[in-house]
């Protein structure tokens, strides 16, 4: 298991970052004009971005339903897990049941909210202590990469 990170945060095992000194923010891919994804890394920094967020707008909509989310909890983390879980299940129940349920526009995500940025120093020290996570990450990317040029040649 790993956790989506930004740029901020060393790409250390148990965190899988975006690749520096490359297209990364959906402006740079989504402008008229823009050249499309041309390396395996931006294709990465793209899938990665999406991915982020999505997961940004899930806890977004989660949040705005479920005051909980909120407010800093003093919970173990195993019980805060155990709430999100329990809102995410209950958000389902409430859509599956009742497809015309009370929408939350996504003008009420911050995005801001989710980013930390951590000093480089910090970032090393992490690295020496909890190893590097370049070979998965370059893993995942390569067989991005391999599925996504075969794609385009089938085209």
């Amino acid at each position: 298991k790993y956790c989506l990170a930004d740029a901020g945060y060393p790409n250390i095992v148990g965190l899988l970052t975006p690749y520096k000194r490359c297209r990364y923010h959906l402006s740079e891919f989504n402008v008229s004009g823009s050249r499309q994804i041309e390396t395996k890394e931006e294709l990465y920094n793209y899938r990665h971005l999406s991915l982020c967020t999505t997961v940004e707008r899930a806890f977004g909509l989660l949040k705005a339903r479920f005051s909980i989310l909120k407010n800093h909890v003093s919970h173990p983390i195993s019980t805060q897990v155990k709430i999100i879980h329990a809102t995410y299940v209950l958000y389902n129940f409430i859509i599956n049941h009742n497809p015309n349920a009370e929408q939350f526009p996504s003008d009420d995500i911050n995005d801001s909210e989710v980013s930390e940025i951590i000093d480089n120093d910090k970032n090393t020290e992490q690295t020496q202590i909890r190893g590097s996570n370049n070979e998965l990450r370059e893993q995942i990317t390569s067989t991005m990469w391999n599925d996504y040029v075969s794609s385009k040649i089938l085209i």
